[in-house]
């Protein structure tokens, strides 16, 4: 198994939720982390490894009484800035057509999977730049969507039909098949080693601030 891209993503629990993951080209993982954030900016805290950042969410929250803190761990890798989000992320960073983080030229690449959700969503693709919804598509397109959406699908069009992913019925095998594209079209990456097993700069991006 590669660690160098990102199809590694597909056989590994980031979090126990799935995952939320910006990689940016033209961006800081702190830059990244930064745009993330609710009005009021981003609340750093000390560095973690994904069990500590989830946590540490678990204790703040209990601390507030509220369910709503997200936190982002946050780097730079293979000349990418990258962000993952740990805490109550589902259908409040992503996915979205329109998510603010790839204004001023930013490349942004989201990748999304709300692995827990009772309704089994696949996992998601969407391509940003310059603060414009570039293209993306299901991760399994089998028993979902099988459009690419985005005024430039044909980016990666052929590739994924190349690919045999919106024929693929196995839903890990799509999920794979479709990172391994991506990696490739768009020289995505992001450190294994680092994100599973490593502290990072970690940051509270929602639902800090006391009520």
């Amino acid at each position: 198994m590669s660690s160098g891209g990102i199809t590694w993503i597909a056989d590994e629990d980031i979090s126990w939720l799935g995952y939320y993951i910006k990689l940016a080209r033209g961006l800081t993982g702190e830059q990244l982390a930064a745009r993330l954030a609710a009005p009021g900016g981003p609340a750093p805290v000390q560095a973690t490894t994904g069990p500590q950042a989830e946590e540490l969410i678990d204790r703040l929250d209990a601390e507030r009484g509220d369910t709503d803190s997200i936190a982002v761990r946050y780097g730079d890798h293979a000349g990418l800035g990258f962000a993952i989000a740990y805490g109550h992320w589902p259908s409040v960073l992503g996915p979205a057509y329109h998510d603010g983080t790839s204004r001023d030229g930013a490349h942004v690449f989201e990748l999304y999977y709300e692995k827990q959700n009772p309704k089994i969503p696949p996992p998601a693709f969407a391509y940003f730049h310059d603060d414009h919804y570039v293209c993306g598509f299901d991760m399994y397109m089998y028993t979902w969507s099988q459009e690419i959406t985005g005024p430039g699908a044909d980016l990666i069009r052929a590739d994924i039909i190349a690919a045999g992913i919106p024929e693929e019925g196995k839903r890990d095998t799509a999920h794979r098949a479709s990172l391994a594209v991506l990696e490739q079209r768009f020289q995505l990456a992001l450190p294994r080693d680092l994100i599973l097993g490593a502290s990072l700069p970690t940051a509270l991006v929602r639902g800090q601030q006391p009520r």
